[in-house]
């Protein structure tokens, strides 16, 4: 039976934070701060982005583009809270689900610009 989980992830993560705060400490030492206070911050910049920090990026990169066209709401979970709370939305688990089929359809049939509509 396994109790505990570790993946490779969590351990490079770890590895890029060790590797931060050891150049830190090494600059500190050797009277060189500043440049391995960069370097760390690099590698530690790095890690982050590879292991979810793109996503991060194209997310929020995502939400302003809705968002400057005026396609999303700025405050979207407060959005679909209220929606939840009128009942045109369920929440299941992290996400939301219209309640009716007929609704769903009704609202993706109000796009002007979808292929097929009058």
């Amino acid at each position: 039976m396994r109790v505990f989980h570790v993946s490779p992830r969590l351990i490079l993560r770890i590895i890029g934070i060790l590797m931060c705060f050891a150049s830190i400490i090494w600059g500190y030492y050797e009277h060189q701060a500043g440049n391995m206070l960069f370097v760390g911050l690099i590698v530690g910049l790095i890690v982050g982005l590879r292991f979810g920090g793109f996503a991060v990026i194209q997310h929020f990169a995502l939400r302003f583009a809705l968002r400057r066209e005026d396609l999303l709401p700025l405050k979207l979970v407060t959005f679909l809270d209220y929606a939840a709370e009128r009942i045109f939305l369920r929440k299941v688990g992290g996400g939301y689900v219209f309640v009716h089929r007929m609704l769903m359809e009704y609202f993706a049939d109000l796009d002007p610009g979808r292929p097929g509509s009058d």
